[in-house]
């Protein structure tokens, strides 16, 4: 993907609409919840997120799926 990312664990979600989109044509079903700021954000299951992590596994982000499965397990 050139350009931007939509997300780093530093700074988040960059762009929740082009994210969702992403998510959307990868399959993996999102939902927009509110953050404890009371602002939107995108919110996923654990399934959701081992659908996500497989699939940056699978383009070659190794460190971006070993963050998500470091996630579900704590």
């Amino acid at each position: 993907m050139s350009g931007p990312k939509l997300y780093t664990p530093a700074t988040g979600v960059q762009d929740r609409e082009a994210f969702r989109a992403l998510l959307a044509r990868l399959g993996i079903d999102a939902q927009i919840a509110t953050d404890a700021d009371g602002q939107p954000t995108i919110a996923l299951d654990a399934v959701a997120m081992q659908q996500l992590a497989a699939w940056f596994a699978e383009h070659g982000d190794a460190a971006q799926a070993e963050a998500i499965r470091r996630a579900l397990a704590s």
